[in-house]
């Protein structure tokens, strides 16, 4: 409502940003300096109080919302990027916990002083995060350590706050941070370690940004006069500097021999390479001859733009004349950078790993994937008619190409790849598409309009293919999309599979076998063989765009893509493909991967049915941001058929999906209707029908259920709705966001661990137990949908045990969880009872240990509420 009634005031479009309630919106200033503004309270609101939130926005999560971050400041690395948001990262005022003295005073405006309570109030807000406003809460803390991990590396990033009433300037390593906030109010400001300059009266700040790239900011204090006075003046970045280009030669070898790794790091014992596996150690050890790369004379010159890469790779993205995009990937990967994004996600490690063990393993843990296998895939990948890139190797030395990126760049080997995007339209490599679109891109089309429609067989050809040569790593980002436009007026989308760096990935040794069979998660690692083991867990990462891709496949457009592949992936093709691999290391390791691809191919069939009985148990069908008809049927034999129409003038036009779903292959189908006002119908006998989740979403819905048994409904409580029909279908109309929004990163699966247990003490003697969990993640989460934990332990001095068990369920009541626990121990488990007070014997030495044991035989059950609150606590 502000938005609107400023827009209509002011007569500007553009004066409220972000627009919408959107949290991100990123304006191009000048052509070296960007303005993100972003929404820091968006994140910290509780989105189930706010129906419409994020209605008109793209970004829909907040995990998608730090990655646009992210997103922002590597497409603009080379720019000036200035973070305008409310909430700043470093405060040393008081919604970072530094008080005046009279606050311990006089803890509310009155002027009767509490000394001791006004200290209390201070200390609570200190250090109890109680507010959302305050940065030591949970959720303000989250998003500034994740954002400070992402900001910390750039030295052109400027954060510009207000929310403290008072003006500073901080500085934590690279991080810059000005606050500016007392233009009509006051509050007390310090240091602290990190503060530069601190101000608690009324004034502002003003930025000079030069077009040498110097920043400099000015602090200006307004007093009884209401002239500015400057108060203090700072350079934030100094003028760039010119990289020197004179020391590097004129001219370079043709070829130079090279490896990913020295011998140091690939030479290893047989106990390491029994226990940690063989994997591919000794390829990355090799050295093979490369052509050399001069990048101002490749592909008739190459200029760097900017670095990039993902959880593990090093990469710089290259651009030719005509605007076309490279990416340089280095062969060696980054064990810190992978720690940093994937494993300590929320902490900043800085160089905490360099040199360690912990790096070492982390660099050896890559040699399981051949660094020289995605050289094989383009003649394979040609041959089964499926869209790819056409990765070359090349040795690249530091050079005055290179510029600035010499020092992280250069003198080793890497693979330069074409990055699929906008200047390949129209060209061979991917034939001739109109346009080429990013997995966000193709999602935005298809739930806007019914005319834009994925090729699901090109797109099932190109899943199985991952599943043909072991790779796993297929999440959103690994795929881009060639748009096709028909004379009918429909746009096809076909799949461009992309960076392909797991191919034939080989996880082998003692070590990760005992993993996998004790933590579900580690069967994701599988060793490269003929057949494909825990498809399951091999899928984890691609099954989530599978399912919300695949709206109208059946299991025999899979059978068919797989025997395409089988008929045309020949022998002589794979022959040929593994040609493109160095010659040095066309060893015994590369006739065994063949060997094993020539086999999973004859298996491909086999392959297809196991996933496909996966991925049917539980399917999900979406229809558009528009007016639609959802039409579900009931059918004998637990056949559920569902239609989605398009609603054109209450009419059933343009039919989207028609499918039927079986009870012996799908256990439950989620159906979103997502925005505009959706109509759902629902007809026919139930017999042994599957479990229907109907998600209404945005929009004024109509709901016509004439057989409700096995339904759940689920749409707004705040937003109006029609129920024509209720059919005893379970209506659950809440204000959950969760619930109530299609996410397709919406995680579905079940973990477990099992972790075995051994100890010693004196008075319990060898203990000998296990603990065992298992978490289910699916429709309804707070965090997780159940979990349940096991553990239990043998004591054999006095031959007793415990058992132990603890549960929950998630939002069995509105938003509380159910937990409950139970113990159980034998008659023989002891306990140590000392007496009552210090001044008790104890004839310990006399007697021996068990006259202060005591038998205990416990049997105890508990049931309860468990409630995690949006500021961070738990109520239970």
């Amino acid at each position: 409502m502000q938005e609107k009634f400023i827009r209509n005031l002011s007569g500007d479009e553009d004066i409220f940003l972000p627009k919408n309630g959107c949290p991100i919106e990123s304006i191009e200033i000048t052509d070296n300096i960007q303005l993100v503004i972003i929404d820091t309270q968006w994140y910290l609101e509780d989105w189930n109080h706010h129906p419409n939130m994020n209605k008109k926005c793209e970004i829909k999560t907040r995990e998608k919302y730090l990655e646009e971050i992210e997103s922002e400041i590597k497409k603009n690395q080379n720019k000036t990027i200035l973070f305008a948001m409310h909430h700043p990262m470093y405060t040393n005022g008081v919604h970072g916990g530094k008080f005046a003295f009279a606050k311990h005073l006089f803890p509310t405006q009155s002027r009767f002083p509490l000394p001791v309570f006004s200290s209390l109030v201070t200390q609570i807000r200190t250090q109890g995060g109680v507010s959302k406003q305050d940065r030591f809460n949970e959720k303000y803390n989250e998003l500034m350590t994740r954002m400070s991990i992402l900001v910390k590396d750039s030295e052109r990033l400027v954060l510009l706050s207000g929310h403290e009433h008072n003006m500073q300037y901080l500085e934590e390593g690279n991080i810059k941070q000005i606050v500016s906030g007392s233009t009509s109010k006051e509050s007390y400001g310090g240091l602290g370690k990190n503060g530069l300059f601190s101000y608690g009266g009324y004034g502002f700040a003003v930025m000079d940004v030069f077009e040498d790239g110097a920043i400099w900011v000015r602090y200006f204090g307004v007093e009884g006069d209401n002239q500015p006075k400057l108060l203090f003046t700072y350079e934030i970045t100094p003028v760039y500097e010119e990289y020197k280009k004179s020391d590097f030669p004129d001219t370079y070898p043709a070829t130079v021999m090279a490896s990913v790794y020295d011998l140091e790091r690939t030479e290893k014992s047989a106990f390491f390479e029994t226990f940690w596996g063989k994997r591919y150690r000794e390829a990355h050890g090799i050295k093979v001859e490369a052509r050399v790369a001069i990048l101002d004379t490749l592909y008739g010159g190459l200029t760097p733009v900017r670095t990039g890469g993902g959880n593990q790779t090093r990469s710089l993205r290259l651009e030719d004349k005509d605007g076309k995009n490279y990416n340089m990937r280095a062969l060696e990967k980054s064990a810190l950078q992978y720690l940093q994004k994937v494993v300590l996600v929320e902490n900043d490690l800085g160089n905490n790993f360099e040199n360690t063990i912990t790096e070492d393993l982390i660099y050896d843990f890559y040699t399981a994937a051949h660094p020289y296998g995605a050289f094989a895939i383009p003649k394979l990948a040609e041959a089964g008619e499926i869209l790819h890139t056409r990765p070359e190797l090349f040795y690249v030395p530091k050079q005055k190409a290179l510029g600035k990126y010499n020092e992280n760049y250069g003198d080793e080997l890497y693979m330069i790849v074409e990055r699929p995007h906008g200047k390949y339209e129209g060209e061979e490599i991917f034939d001739f598409a109109d346009k080429i679109r990013s997995t966000d891109e193709l999602f935005e089309k298809i739930l806007k309009s019914e005319n834009n429609i994925l090729d699901e067989n090109a797109y099932i050809r190109a899943r199985l293919f991952d599943m043909l040569i072991g790779d796993w790593d297929r999440h959103a980002d690994q795929w881009r999309w060639a748009e096709f436009k028909q004379d009918d007026g429909f746009d096809v989308f076909v799949p461009i599979p992309r960076d392909r760096d797991q191919v034939f990935a080989n996880f082998d040794g003692a070590f990760l076998d005992v993993v996998r069979s004790l933590v579900g998660m580690a069967k994701q690692l599988n060793v490269y063989d003929e057949e494909l083991k825990n498809s399951a867990w091999f899928n984890a990462a691609g099954i989530k765009l599978d399912r919300a891709l695949l709206q109208n496949s059946t299991y025999g457009d899979w059978a068919k893509e797989a025997m395409f592949l089988q008929q045309n992936i020949t022998d002589e093709v794979i022959e040929k493909a593994f040609k493109a691999l160095p010659s040095e290391v066309q060893d015994e390791t590369i006739e065994d991967i063949k060997k094993k691809l020539k086999g999973r191919r004859g298996n491909l069939l086999k392959i297809a049915e196991e996933y496909y009985g996966i991925f049917s148990k539980f399917q999900v069908v979406t229809a558009t941001n528009k007016d639609d008809f959802i039409v579900i049927t009931r059918k004998p034999a637990g056949v559920t058929n569902i239609k989605v129409y398009r609603n054109i003038k209450g009419e059933k036009e343009n039919l989207i999906s028609d499918k039927d779903f079986n009870k012996a292959e799908t256990q439950e189908i989620w159906v979103y209707g997502l925005d505009d006002d959706d109509i759902f119908e629902v007809s026919g006998e139930p017999d042994n029908p599957i479990l229907l989740r109907l998600i209404g979403g945005h929009g004024e819905d109509i709901y016509r259920i004439a057989e409700g048994k096995k339904i759940r409904v689920y749409d707004w409580k705040s937003l109006p709705d029609t129920i024509e029909q209720k059919g005893k279908a379970a209506f659950r109309f809440l204000d959950d966001y969760d619930n109530n929004t299609y996410d397709i990163n919406k995680q579905i699966s079940s973990s477990s661990a099992l972790v075995p247990s051994f100890g010693y003490n004196p008075d319990d003697g060898f203990l000998i137990g296990a603990s065992f969990s298992l978490t289910n993640y699916s429709f309804q989460k707070n965090p997780f949908s159940r979990q349940h934990k096991f553990k239990a332990g043998y004591y054999f001095a006095t031959e007793g045990f415990d058992i132990n068990y603890a549960g929950e369920f998630a939002k069995v009541f509105r938003r509380w969880n159910l937990t409950i626990g139970s113990r159980f121990t034998s008659p023989t488990y002891a306990r140590n009872f000392f007496g009552f007070g210090n001044e008790t014997e104890n004839p310990e030495q006399e007697l021996g240990m068990d006259y202060n044991r005591t038998r205990w035989s416990i049997f105890m059950a508990e049931v309860g509420l468990l409630r995690n609150s949006h500021f961070g606590s738990v109520f239970q």
